[in-house]
């Protein structure tokens, strides 16, 4: 079993990322694939500003550098 995991995006058309304990990523309730949810949350924290601070804090450490692959990608 996975550790579960709820994010409030406060962005535009997406409002609560969650991994429910099977692994499965959610988006406002409807299931989406790993890459989807990664993708929702660095364009989330990049609105806010802190995207850094809040995926350490909520991925573990191999999602974590996915995030921050991603994020790398799209600046380029």
């Amino acid at each position: 079993m996975m550790k579960q995991l709820k994010v409030c995006l406060h962005k535009k058309n997406a409002h609560t990322l969650e991994r429910n304990e099977h692994g499965k990523w959610l988006l406002d309730g409807k299931i989406i694939t790993q890459e989807k949810a990664i993708n929702e949350l660095v364009e989330a924290v990049q609105d806010l500003g802190y995207w850094c601070q809040v995926a350490k804090d909520v991925l573990p450490k191999e999602d974590f550098e996915m995030v921050q692959e991603s994020y790398e990608y799209h600046e380029d």
